[in-house]
């Protein structure tokens, strides 16, 4: 009998969009998929224009190039995913890194302050697990030094900041329809401007962008992760060492290309479903969180004004150990500036911060998603409760 594995993460997928997928990855399906979610974005976040890119790495790079441009500077939170030193150094920029208040997961507001007089053209700011970011503050303290703020909502998962989506306060956003994100398209990214100020560049880069392929990686990915994605089967996929499924892997970033068609309708098709995926996680997130009694275990705090999209469920302990079963997983294993990758591309005087530090000691996530049962919220309740 296969035991009971929990994923620790996971987006919806329905075998009727995989299969109409399969049958719309033609140059004029995925015209047709890819104007729907523009339309939808556009509802979604206000955006003026966007680009939709065969992942958020590569979006993310389209952004560095609008607002930083090679051989430039932009700002980098110290604990972050390493996609974005794939980025940076694909883009050819130069990274400053600013540190994190390990409390909310939001950038501090003092550090940014210091990394910014030091110079750079732009600063990422990212909403880790769903958790809201004070992107208003750092666009405060960006304007006194003429910063871009690139906001890096590929894990925003539906979390907002005074009612106003993640992802909406831009000027320039980044989104990701990878696997395991708030909507997925097996693959895919966005770069919006949420300000008419880039209207025109971010609609000129978009007419650019050369088609990567049809998308049948994109669905065959998805179609694997529908199968073997649910507790049932995970235990199979985990079982292969060659995976590396719940690991921080680094992955060379490319030349930006267009959304396949395949993943633009699977994309088009799971907006439709990540309203009732959030509901389920915030109310999973509720139970943990009452879980917790104030032993060794300490809540992220939401900032004032945020709901979290809660894509997982993160917590600090120094004293606790993963458990793969249930999907309990450390947090990211080092910060940007412990990453080999990236040290070249970073500026000289970048110091010690403590709090990035703090959470790659002690930063612990745990499942929020729907494919959760009772006994499954009992079990990580134990894991939270225990002394």
């Amino acid at each position: 009998m296969i035991p009971r594995y929990l994923p620790p993460v996971y987006s919806p997928i329905r075998l009727p969009a995989l299969l109409r997928a399969a049958s719309r990855t033609s140059t004029f399906a995925g015209k047709a998929s890819r104007q729907a979610i523009a339309e939808a974005l556009a509802r979604r976040f206000g955006s003026h224009a966007v680009a939709l890119t065969d992942s958020g790495t590569s979006a993310l790079v389209l952004a560095l190039r609008l607002a930083v441009g090679a051989g430039g500077t932009v700002a980098f939170p110290g604990y972050a995913c390493i996609d974005l030193a794939a980025a940076a150094r694909f883009a050819g920029v130069r990274v400053r890194l600013y540190d994190i208040d390990p409390e909310t997961l939001s950038p501090d507001l003092e550090s940014v302050a210091r990394t910014l007089e030091r110079g750079a053209s732009a600063i990422v700011v990212a909403h880790l697990y769903g958790y809201p970011s004070d992107v208003p503050a750092v666009s405060d303290v960006a304007s006194r030094y003429g910063t871009t703020v690139i906001e890096d909502a590929a894990q925003g998962a539906g979390g907002t900041l005074g009612g106003t989506s993640l992802g909406a306060f831009g000027p320039l956003s980044v989104l990701s329809f990878g696997r395991g994100k708030g909507t997925t398209g097996g693959g895919g990214g966005a770069l919006m401007a949420t300000s008419a100020d880039w209207l025109e560049r971010i609609a000129a880069t978009a007419v650019k962008l050369q088609p990567h392929s049809h998308g049948f990686r994109e669905i065959g990915g998805a179609a694997a992760q529908w199968l073997f994605g649910r507790p049932e089967l995970y235990a199979l996929p985990s079982a292969i060492p060659s995976l590396r499924l719940g690991d921080m892997v680094y992955h060379e970033a490319h030349e930006p290309a267009e959304l396949s068609a395949g993943a633009a309708a699977l994309v088009r098709s799971a907006l439709g479903l990540d309203k009732a995926e959030l509901s389920a996680r915030r109310r999973n997130g509720a139970a943990l969180l009452e879980a917790i009694d104030g032993s060794d275990v300490l809540p992220i705090r939401v900032i004032d004004g945020g709901t979290a999209g809660l894509l997982r469920f993160p917590v600090l302990s120094v004293n606790r150990e993963p458990d793969s079963r249930l999907g309990v997983l450390r947090g990211y294993p080092l910060t940007l500036a412990e990453q080999v990758e990236l040290r070249p591309s970073l500026c000289d005087e970048e110091g010690e911060q403590s709090g990035s530090l703090e959470l790659r000691r002690s930063l612990f996530t745990l499942p929020t998603h729907s494919l959760l049962t009772v006994t499954d919220l009992s079990s990580l309740q134990a894991w939270l409760r225990a002394k």
